[in-house]
């Protein structure tokens, strides 16, 4: 496959959840009741006022009637899975924040225009189709995108060079301001303090 220059940054996936054993054993269940869809289950590790946007929603009686999780088109399974899919860093106070994407972003990239490829050999096609040609793989490269995608885009259009463009399944791309999750330790329990998105 044909590679992008040499001078693409990288953002190598972090996971420091097996540093703390009962965080990593918390996460390994909290993901199991996520593909169960176990509704329950996810509620009882919220935080009484758990915050889910800059706007103002807090607490679980918030998070119900915005993720409406007991129906069967709910976004929430799909969105948690994603970030605790994507590894995390735990910070000086104990706290844990998914994913990587969000707590290793480099100070130097800007959030709003660039995106992360989260995986290898992430293929940039040169149009939208998966039958389309290569014209290069992302190695957990950062890319700048052209434009802020749509919420249901497949394809996200990137930037490979001065003119020159390209498109990336968007399942493989993800934004630094993405939904991030948060988790506490409260009266000795593990607990979500956030679930959000933007800026």
């Amino acid at each position: 496959l044909p590679a992008l220059a040499p001078a693409q940054t990288r953002l190598l996936p972090v996971d420091q959840a097996t540093s703390v054993p009962d965080f990593f054993s918390f996460r390994a269940q909290l993901q199991v009741a996520v593909a169960r869809r176990d509704v329950e289950a996810v509620i009882s590790v919220l935080s009484k006022d758990v915050k889910l946007s800059f706007g103002g929603d807090a607490g679980v009686e918030d998070f119900k009637k915005m993720w409406k999780p007991g129906r069967s088109d709910s976004e929430l399974w799909e969105k948690l899975a994603a970030v605790l899919s994507l590894g995390g860093t735990f910070a000086s106070d104990g706290t844990f924040t998914a994913p990587y994407v969000f707590t290793k972003w480099p100070q130097d990239k800007d959030a709003f225009t660039h995106m992360a490829a989260v995986g290898t050999a992430v293929r940039v096609r040169s149009s939208e189709s998966t039958a389309s040609t290569v014209l290069a793989a992302l190695d957990y490269s950062i890319v700048e995108i052209v434009e802020s995608p749509a919420e249901e885009s497949k394809w996200v259009q990137v930037r490979l060079g001065p003119n020159r463009t390209g498109y990336v399944d968007s399942r493989f791309l993800r934004s630094p301001i993405d939904y991030r999750i948060n988790f506490a330790k409260v009266d000795g329990r593990w607990q979500v303090i956030f679930f959000l998105a933007g800026d």
